[in-house]
Order: structure tokens, then C-alpha cells, then sequence
């Protein structure tokens, strides 16, 4: 479709996207009196769909429009069908979908910082969770099809789910091979296999575009253990650290099969946001902004530029119907815009939840406004009151002497003399003069005020910038503090068990030389028995010492080492990861009984902190040996050996 096209009563202002779907524009909802509003339209014309059997499936969904009412919902404008073509409209919102953002942030190497990665899953778990709040038909609402492509993340940092009214019949085309290859990886495998919906569908989906946010790339396909591998290897795109493990758990128990999954929406995002506000995280809809400005600057320039040529559009009306009365047809007075029901009134079709946020969450919410988000919204405002002034008018519609008009009836008057006034062409020079001084006026206004809101931000995000980087040294220096403790608390431990092993080492001893003098007392008192019996004999050569299983050698003649059979294999310490400690080497001695067990382990060198002497001594006790002997004989010895460690 071309712009300045119509599609039924929606004038085609712009192509925004076109995928599997079909077609997004920006247009303009025609009524009596011009451009009435401006609309997200989108078209499901795509090539993987079949039009008439979608809206078969989705018909009966239009009141859902209306039930659904939350900050983080498309606000909907209608849905219907125009020549067997599918639509369905949406109060516009300037921003990019989530699909673009992950494209230009790939292409420009500006990945979605963690913490707006966090924020924009958040919002897209608290629309799933409102809507599972409300009734139609009976049954909680759930998306069915929750895909990049129907999620809004606006130029002022604010997210939007679309796509509740069709998603069901959306998801029944997931076996269709285009739609399956655009779109399967969000989608669950039950899906894909063509199972019944379910709720818990939706987290997988959601596990998915918060892995994909985070990591800057798609989720690759399953291990062998399904996605626990996977995960654990994802590495966060603009930090280059390993997926945190409270994040990688909540994803493992999103990517698995139904029956495993976290159990509902609530509880996901009640997991999710506890984690973002207890957590070294700030997500703010403040700092989303402006990458959203970072990112996509020209176009967001290009737009506004588009949006103020559009407002100057001649624009065609869809005209009322008239009834003839006896002088003629009389134009009948404006038509009212319906009004929208009280928030909390019910339908027939279904139970409104309007603006439905969790308990748990609200306190989070209020915590996080303060004077960054005040001074974002007065900016905000201002810049759409200073459009809205100076384009003439607050109800989006062309100008009086630009709107077609209905000619009065025609009625016999009395000649009067010729009017010799301003021609047309002057007034409209007049008026043009005018609006030309007026707007004059305002941008100038419009500059100052900006300019004084730039500043307050400006300053204010100085403020913020300057309490992170306390709120970092603060942590900094509480980790530092830590880190020491725990390392005088394991040098604590090591001293002790230094102490206790040499004081049983001691008791060994003792005891080996108790026996050994007892041993020798008894065969001198041999001896002499022997003497007193029998005739003195010839000096015989002294016998050699004899050795006995488990009798406890030094190194020396005859005795065969130890040879390990289990190699060291000792696991990296938590804390020296945490303090970047890539690599070092710690002594220890074992000892090594006739069994080639590991009866003690101790360390022989000096110590290396940070969890290295800990985890050298665990792993040298579990190692096996071959034990060492003397004379062919199975013994006890103290072996000497060397752990190394390396990232």
C-alpha cells in the first residue's frame, strides 16, 4: 500500500514495518470533521496468514479491547475486517517495536543495557499479568502469541504489549512454515506442536525475549539437557559477565517443558521485580528514554518532522448522513464521540481491571519517582503543548477555512449591492500574516521554557549520576571489607586445623616410639633369655629392622612413593573469581595411608587467601592413591605435592 492511501475510514499517513504478518502504519482516523485521531493500524495482509480464517477465529474477541485497560496495553481504538483483510487499530504512540530495537541495536553494537533489559520484560509481565487479572468469556486472558513485533517501547521509555484481541487466532497459524520461521523461536514447543493453549505458554516467551535482551542475540537452539547449558554459557552483551545466577534460575525455569515452568505471570514478575529492586540494578523509564533518543535520533527527528507536515494535510472526511425535512436537508448537529465506561464497570462480553498493578509492586513503583521523572514529564508535556499550540488547534483537525463544508440550502434573498471588500485571496494572506506572529511568539516561549527544563535535567541527572557513584564506592568498600573478613576467617580455620594436625602428628609419633621402645625392650629381655640357656654363640650380623603394614616410614631406601590414581582436580574459588585472581599454586602436604587413602591434608606452603587454600585442601583429600611401601610392604607416608589453579 502507498502513502495517502485509504483503508476503509484510516488514511495511510506511513509505512512503519512490514513482516509474515502483514503491514504497520501510522494513520489517521477520518470522522465528520477531518483527522480525528491518529492510529497504529496494523493489517494482518502477510503472506503466512489467511485472512478470512483468522478473523473467523478472532471475531468474537472485539469487546476484549474494551476490558483490557492497562499503562502497559495498547490502548485500543477497534478491529474488524475491510475486504476479507483482518485490522486492528491502536492509539498511536511514537516509538519502534521491539523487533526494530533489537535489529538497530545489533547493527550499531549498542546493546540493551542489562537494566533496561530488565525494565522493558517487567512491563511486558505486568500487561500479561493485568490481563490475566480479567474475565471474558469466563476465562482469564492470556496472549497466546507474545513476539518482539507486538511489543511498543516508546521515545519517552514506556512499553506497550498489542496484539491480546488476535493473538489466539495468530497462534493457530504457528505451524504455518513462514510464520514458524519468523516467528517459532518465541513461541512455546507446545505450540509449535500444535497443543491447546495454556498460561504458562506465555513464560516461555517471555524467557525468551528477556534472554535475547540481555544477550543481544537469539536464543540458540537446545542441548542435549534442553536450555540449562545454554543459558549458563549466555553471557550479558554490555557487560561481558556470565548471565547472574537469580537471572539464569528464572530463565532455566521458564525454558523447560509445561509441567515445569513457574506456575503463572504473577509470580514470574513478582520474581522479576524483586530482583530488580533488591539487586545492583536502577532501571528508570528516564534512562530508557534516552537511549531510545541515542539509538534512534535521525528518525526520531524524521517523525516529528512527518508528523508537523501531516497536520497541514488537506484531508478528505467521511460524510454523515442527512434526513430531509421540509425545507430541505439540514445538516444535523456534531456528532458526540461515545463515551468510554467508568473505569471498573463490567461488559457483557467481559470484567474491566483498569490499571491493574500488583501489590508488591506499587511500593517499588513510588520508590522510583522522584525529581529526574517529574522534570522528564513537564518536558514532555510542554514540547506536546508547544506542537499543540502552534499548529492552531487541540482536536487534531484541519483549520476552519481548510475543512470541507456542506453548502446551505439554496434560498431566494433580496439583491444587495455588490460586496467590494478584502478578496479571498487577501484574507487568507491576513490570516497566514497572523498565525505566522502568533507562532512566532509561542517558539520563541517554546525555547525558553525548553531550555530552563534541559537545564533542571541536566543538573538533575548530574544529581543521579553522583548518588550511583556513591551508592558503587559505598558497595565497593562493603565488598572490600567483606572479601577481608572472610579471608582472616579463613586463615583463622587454616591455623586451627595447623595446630590440631600437628598436635595428632605428635600423639603419633609418641605412640610409634612407645611401641618401638616396648618392641625393643622385649627382644633384649629375648636375649638374654637366650644367653642364660644356651652356650654363647658366634656374633651374627644385627638383623634387618622389620617393617609392618600401615608402620608409618620417612623417604629413604627401599621405599616406593605414592602414585595418585584420581588426579587433583580442585574447583576454582567463588571469591577469587570475584576479585579477578586468574591464577595460583598452593603446597600441600597429604598423608597417605597402606590403603592409599587420604587420612589429612595440610598445607606446606605459604598461604594463598581468597578461597584457593580451601578449595587445594578439599580437593587433595579426595584424591585416591597407590600406596607407598617399604621392603614390598604396604605403609603410611607424608607425600608433598603442588595444586595449580588457572581461569
Amino acid at each position: 500500500m502507498e502513502m495517502r492511501e485509504q483503508f476503509g475510514k484510516y488514511l495511510l499517513l506511513k509505512k512503519l514495518t512490514e513482516d509474515p504478518m502483514g503491514e504497520t502504519f501510522r494513520a489517521g482516523l477520518l470522522g465528520s470533521k477531518g483527522m480525528e485521531r491518529v492510529a497504529l493500524l496494523r493489517i494482518f495482509n502477510g503472506q503466512g496468514l489467511d485472512g478470512n480464517r483468522l478473523w473467523q477465529t478472532v471475531e468474537s474477541r472485539t469487546a476484549v479491547q474494551e476490558a483490557l485497560k492497562s499503562p502497559n496495553i495498547g490502548e485500543g481504538i477497534e478491529m474488524g475486517q475491510l475486504e476479507g483483510i483482518p485490522f486492528v487499530a491502536y492509539d498511536y504512540v511514537s516509538g519502534k517495536n521491539m523487533a526494530k530495537l533489537l535489529e538497530q541495536a545489533a547493527k550499531k553494537r549498542n546493546f540493551v543495557p542489562a537494566e533496561h533489559a530488565l525494565l522493558i520484560t517487567e512491563r511486558i509481565a505486568l500487561a500479561l499479568a493485568s490481563a490475566a487479572e480479567t474475565r471474558f468469556g469466563g476465562e482469564r486472558i492470556h496472549h497466546g502469541f507474545l513476539v518482539p513485533h507486538l511489543t511498543i517501547i516508546s521515545n519517552e521509555g514506556e512499553t506497550r504489549l498489542l496484539g491480546f484481541e488476535f493473538g489466539p487466532g495468530l497462534r493457530s497459524f504457528a505451524q504455518n512454515p513462514v510464520i514458524r520461521q519468523h516467528f517459532g523461536r518465541y513461541l512455546a514447543p507446545e505450540a509449535l506442536g500444535g497443543a491447546a493453549p495454556h498460561p504458562v505458554d506465555d513464560i516461555y516467551s517471555l524467557g525468551v525475549i528477556l534472554y535475547e535482551l540481555l544477550t543481544g542475540r537469539p536464543l540458540p537452539p537446545p542441548a542435549q539437557d534442553g536450555f540449562a547449558s545454554v543459558i549458563d554459557q549466555g553471557v550479558v552483551a554490555t557487560e561481558g559477565t556470565p548471565i547472574p545466577p537469580e537471572l539464569a534460575n528464572l530463565l532455566k525455569q521458564s525454558l523447560v517443558a509445561r509441567d515445569h515452568r513457574v506456575k503463572d505471570v504473577a509470580t514470574w514478575h513478582k520474581t522479576l521485580n524483586t530482583y530488580m529492586f533488591e539487586g545492583q540494578y536502577n532501571p528508570t523509564t528516564f534512562n530508557l528514554a534516552f537511549f531510545m533518543h541515542n539509538l534512534f535520533r535521525q528518525e526520531i527527528e524524521r517523525e516529528s518532522q512527518e508528523i508537523e507536515v501531516e497536520k497541514t494535510l488537506p484531508l478528505p472526511t467521511v460524510q454523515e448522513k442527512r434526513e430531509p425535512t421540509a425545507a430541505g436537508v439540514a445538516p444535523p448537529p456534531p456528532a458526540e464521540v461515545p463515551a468510554q465506561a467508568p473505569p471498573g464497570e463490567g461488559t457483557a462480553a467481559g470484567e474491566k481491571t483498569e490499571n491493574f498493578i500488583p501489590e508488591y509492586a506499587k511500593e517499588e513503583q513510588k520508590s522510583k519517582s522522584g525529581l529526574i521523572m517529574g522534570a522528564v514529564a513537564a518536558l514532555l508535556v510542554l514540547g506536546a503543548a508547544g506542537a499543540y499550540f502552534m499548529q492552531g488547534g487541540g482536536d487534531g483537525s484541519s483549520s476552519a477555512a481548510s475543512r470541507p463544508t456542506t453548502p446551505p440550502p439554496q434560498v431566494e434573498k433580496p439583491a444587495e449591492p455588490e460586496y467590494t471588500g478584502p478578496s479571498e485571496e487577501e484574507i487568507k494572506a491576513q490570516i497566514a500574516e497572523l498565525v505566522s506572529q502568533q507562532s512566532d511568539s509561542i517558539q520563541q516561549q517554546y525555547d525558553e521554557k525548553l531550555a530552563e527544563l534541559q537545564n533542571q535535567l541536566e543538573k538533575a541527572q548530574r544529581e543521579e549520576e553522583a548518588r550511583l557513584k556513591r551508592e558503587a564506592e559505598a558497595k565497593a568498600e562493603q565488598e572490600r571489607l567483606a572479601a577481608e573478613e572472610e579471608a582472616q576467617r579463613i586463615a583463622e580455620e587454616q591455623r586451627l586445623a595447623e595446630e590440631q594436625a600437628a598436635a595428632k602428628k605428635a600423639e603419633e609419633e609418641a605412640a610409634a616410639k612407645k611401641a618401638a621402645e616396648e618392641q625393643k625392650a622385649e627382644e633384649e629381655a629375648a636375649k638374654v633369655a637366650q644367653a642364660q640357656a644356651a652356650p654363647p654363640a658366634a656374633p651374627k650380623a644385627p638383623p634387618k629392622p622389620q617393617v609392618r603394614r600401615g608402620d608409618l616410614v620417612e623417604p629413604g631406601p627401599g621405599v616406593v612413593l605414592p602414585v595418585a590414581t584420581r588426579p587433583v582436580k580442585p574447583r576454582y574459588p567463588d571469591m577469587a573469581k570475584r576479585f579477578n585472581k586468574n591464577r595460583a599454586t598452593v603446597v600441600v602436604k597429604v598423608l597417605i595411608d597402606e590403603n592409599g587413602k587420604v587420612l589429612k591434608a595440610d598445607l606446606a606452603g605459604e598461604p594463598q587467601k581468597f578461597g584457593f587454600d580451601t578449595e587445594a585442601l578439599q580437593a587433595a583429600k579426595r584424591s585416591q592413591w597407590r600406596p607407598a611401601t617399604k621392603n614390598g610392604v604396604p605403609v603410611k607416608i607424608w607425600h608433598t605435592l603442588s595444586i595449580e589453579f588457572r581461569q
